[in-house]
């Protein structure tokens, strides 16, 4: 094992170092390249962790220092950015106590006040990734600290639960305004709920959302400033839901402007007009595009983030909200970066070359923990620090068999569909070595993400590796060997898996890997890269037999806003995607799973989760949810959690060094960034 695992660090360190070179010459870049080691050179994995964990603290506090230094110098003196005031100057803009709400919110900084002004560059690898990058401007009505024990109002001023939990009544600021200037008021949230959420044309079945009870709850508006969400029955889990940032919403949609795409308030034929100049069969089709919950895609649509969208990229360009509703403690309007700047990229290595050439200011996304050692080469000359923060989600690297399989070979859709199958994937896998390999040895067990099955140690067994009780698994099915070792289908031809990765380098080593433990019992693997702006399709056309990615792991009762990966109850429940979309759809869409099936017993838990307020029985559904995923062997797990990195320029300030609860990306409070001068 010692050889292949030196093998392996060699030949992926030198082959990437290699090739960042070559882009590096290439792009004309004037920093010198790092030095190419050999594969005897390249560092062994606890020595770059090790040196990753000093350095990382080494350089925050230098950084920290000088950039304080810098930022102590600055202007922090004004309460608005100078861009808008001198548009107030010039009778442009209302003046800052006209464009903020009676009562704003004020947010702790993490380190500093921040100075006025310049731009956040980052990178994304298309309109898919520029859409899942909004996330760090996300504005959820209620926020949960990072233990994920406590919330507080965000969006909503005051948030009330009646004493049954049926009923939650909402507090809009008084003064709140969209980035046009335009009131924020209960007007919206009517809107939503009757003209999209209820409406049969546009929205076939109300939002999870709104359902308990298998009822729809009714929101009425108390006055312009105060609304009321009613369930059918108690909803334990709303306030989570309604913080987390990719799951369902009461949508902030501006009424203003949205009304007049829209049959039940638009003018008939100003609609028709409309629809026929933006090439749209219907009206439904031309609100639904507007409608479009990624602000990323839509430069006219108002907004209450801090930037809004002003040019379709690429790049993607955001300019600050002038209505923006938050203040640091000084009373100064927040954001304090002027612009965000999303520059496409090919692919995630290209993500590397720009951030170690310090290009950069802050970069998360498509950041690979494998090229940990390649970022802490590249600090000085690349003038950025890295962050390594531990985190409780996602896991590493997990192959999804889809139990839905929709394409035309029916005798790999039996295959998925066997426990037998997915059980010998699992044990033919050498976890320790491709914890070393892929992820520096940093990363825990799979069964420290699952608590609450603490004393059940059964349930993780076809994680040991084992590859003869592998081999033996794959008889028991019947699959026949040729004179190589090879697996055989029912036409005499090698069983060649195809597996659909997601775009990543280390999601691509970690397969490869993973593909090569496979070969060792019969089983050849064709893998394909897919990107950000193909993944989504693919997902959703079924058609996919296995794909890699990564299982949320988030961890208590905030499990619940993500469940996909333990109960089938997303279209992007990525081993039953069908039954998922069923049960999303409240049952317009996709697969019903059979009455008697564990996959149904999950979604029924679900259910009952929703409508449960005692937090003790909602964590015993959990692990009774938690007990099906692993009894049932529905996905190819690897690794546990281990940290997330962020490369971040040295002078680019107020970023948190943890990983928040709920918030998914860990990245929020963007709105506090700033550029030290």
């Amino acid at each position: 094992m010692h050889k292949k695992r030196t093998f392996w660090r060699g030949v992926a360190y030198a082959f990437l170092l290699a090739t960042l070179v070559a882009m590096l010459s290439a792009c004309g870049a004037t920093a010198p390249p790092p030095a190419e080691p050999s594969a005897n050179d390249a560092p062994a994995a606890d020595e770059a962790a090790d040196t990753a964990s000093a350095d990382t603290e080494s350089a925050d506090t230098e950084s920290a220092e000088s950039s304080s230094d810098d930022a102590m110098a600055s202007d922090t003196s004004e309460q608005e950015s100078p861009m808008l005031a001198e548009m107030v100057a010039a009778g442009e803009l209302p003046p800052l106590d006209e464009r903020l709400p009676v009562n704003p919110v004020v947010v702790e900084v993490i380190e500093e006040l921040g100075a006025y002004g310049g731009t956040w560059d980052m990178a994304v690898t298309g309109q898919a990734d520029a859409n899942g990058a909004t996330s760090y401007s996300h504005e959820p009505w209620v926020i949960y600290d990072d233990t994920c024990s406590e919330w507080k109002p965000n969006l909503a001023e005051a948030v009330e639960i009646s004493d049954d939990g049926k009923t939650f009544t909402f507090t809009i600021r008084e003064g709140h305004k969209w980035s046009d200037g335009e009131p924020f008021t209960t007007e919206d949230i009517m809107f939503w709920y009757e003209g999209i959420a209820m409406n049969p044309e546009v929205s076939p079945s109300p939002p999870n959302i709104l359902m308990a009870g298998g009822e729809p709850a009714v929101i009425e508006a108390i006055d312009d400033y105060t609304f009321s969400v009613t369930f059918a029955e108690p909803n334990g889990l709303f306030l989570p839901d309604l913080a987390f940032v990719f799951g369902d919403n009461i949508q902030t949609y501006p009424a203003h402007y949205l009304k007049q795409f829209h049959a039940d308030y638009a003018d008939a034929d100003a609609l028709a007009a409309l629809v026929e100049e933006g090439g749209f069969e219907d009206w439904v089709q031309l609100i639904s595009a507007k409608l479009d919950a990624n602000v990323a895609t839509n430069p006219d649509m108002p907004t209450l983030r801090a930037w809004k969208l002003t040019d379709i990229g690429p790049p993607w360009i955001f300019e600050r909200n002038p209505y923006y509703y938050k203040v640091d403690t000084a009373g100064r309007q927040l954001p304090y970066i002027d612009q965000w700047r999303l520059q496409a990229v090919e692919d995630g290595q290209m993500v590397t070359l720009k951030a170690i050439a310090g290009e950069l200011s802050y970069q998360a996304r498509s950041v690979s923990f494998t090229d940990l050692p390649l970022y802490m080469q590249n600090q000085d000359q690349g003038d950025y620090r890295v962050i390594k923060a531990p985190t409780e989600h996602p896991l590493g690297l997990t192959i999804f068999p889809n139990q839905n399989y929709a394409g035309d070979d029916e005798f790999m859709k039996g295959l998925l569909e066997d426990i037998r199958f997915r059980k010998a994937l699992n044990l033919a896998i050498d976890r320790d070595e491709l914890n070393e390999l892929i992820y520096l040895g940093e990363n825990g067990d799979v069964a420290d993400a699952f608590p609450l099955l603490a004393d059940e140690p059964e349930l993780f067994a076809h994680l040991t590796y084992d590859p003869d009780a592998a081999k033996a698994l794959l008889d028991e099915i019947g699959l026949e060997t040729d004179s190589n070792g090879m697996r055989l289908n029912p036409d005499g031809d090698p069983i060649v898996l195809s597996l659909d990765v997601f775009s990543g380098q280390s999601y691509m080593d970690g397969s490869q890997l993973v593909a090569s433990y496979w070969e060792e019992i019969g089983l050849q693997t064709s893998l394909e890269e897919i990107s950000y702006d193909l993944w989504w399709p693919r997902i959703d056309s079924f058609e996919y037999p296995m794909t890699a990615y990564v299982k949320d792991s988030i961890g208590g009762l905030a499990r619940y806003v993500y469940l996909r990966s333990y109960a089938p109850v997303s279209s992007s429940s990525y081993w039953g995607p069908a039954w998922g979309t069923w049960y999303q759809s409240g049952g317009t869409e996709g697969t019903e799973p059979p009455a008697d099936s564990p996959a149904r017993k999950a979604q029924e838990l679900f259910d009952e989760a929703k409508v449960t307020v005692d937090s003790a029985r909602q964590l015993e559904i959990l692990a009774e949810i938690e007990r099906l995923d692993l009894e049932n062997v529905w996905e190819v797990l690897t690794v546990g959690t281990g940290s997330n990195i962020k490369i971040v320029k040295n002078n680019f300030r107020n970023v948190p060094d943890v990983n928040y609860c709920v918030l998914y990306d860990s990245d929020a409070w963007a709105e506090q960034y700033f550029i030290a001068q």
